[in-house]
């Protein structure tokens, strides 16, 4: 059920970040259309096989905690709440710039903090399937990973879309929230 919702979320969301108006406009048809690919992946996932390996299952349940509770629970909600201004829709005058560390409220801004730098670190789940894998390996994949997280942050601010402390703050949330499933996992096993 939690996969099922987390990843129908994602996928409204990814369709909210490529069509941007279409999908506010037509809110209902596109909560309809994830949900159903969100049952169709499910149902070809189960059918071709099941996952039998305590590092995948292990592995899983730390990406769908850290997505459901880090990023949907966590970011989306300070998201909505917060109420900053992103620096591109800031007037002329720059007039609406707040700190990051004073809320605004409810007023339809949600750059504070950064989804999108948040959804870069959900690759760090990848180092527990490289658990028994050679030293070698597991150290390219944090490598890749940290320059994988670090470029989408950046390339938010130089866009205009955050400010440096918007992708920050959206890091650390996720990252936090990655060692403390993580933790939990591993002390479970």
């Amino acid at each position: 059920m939690v996969f099922f919702l987390v990843s129908s979320g994602l996928i409204f969301y990814l369709f909210d970040i490529i069509l941007d108006r279409i999908v506010t406009n037509h809110l209902i048809i596109f909560l309809i259309i994830s949900f159903s690919i969100s049952i169709i992946i499910f149902i070809v996932l189960h059918l071709k096989s099941q996952v039998k390996s305590a590092i995948a299952i292990r592995c899983a349940k730390v990406v769908v905690g850290v997505a459901l509770f880090g990023y949907v629970i966590l970011i989306q909600g300070i998201k909505y709440f917060w109420g900053r201004v992103r620096f591109r829709e800031l007037d002329t005058a720059f007039s609406q710039f707040t700190p990051w560390y004073l809320p605004q409220g409810i007023n339809g801004f949600d750059s504070f903090p950064s989804g999108h730098a948040a959804m870069g670190w959900m690759l760090l789940a990848l180092l527990i399937l490289l658990a028994n894998k050679k030293q070698w390996i597991k150290y390219s994949a944090i490598v890749i990973i940290f320059l994988w997280g670090v470029t989408l942050a950046l390339s938010r601010v130089v866009i205009g879309a955050h400010y440096a402390s918007d992708v920050l703050f959206g890091s650390f949330f996720i990252i936090i929230t990655f060692l403390i499933f993580y933790n939990r996992r591993t002390n479970q096993t």
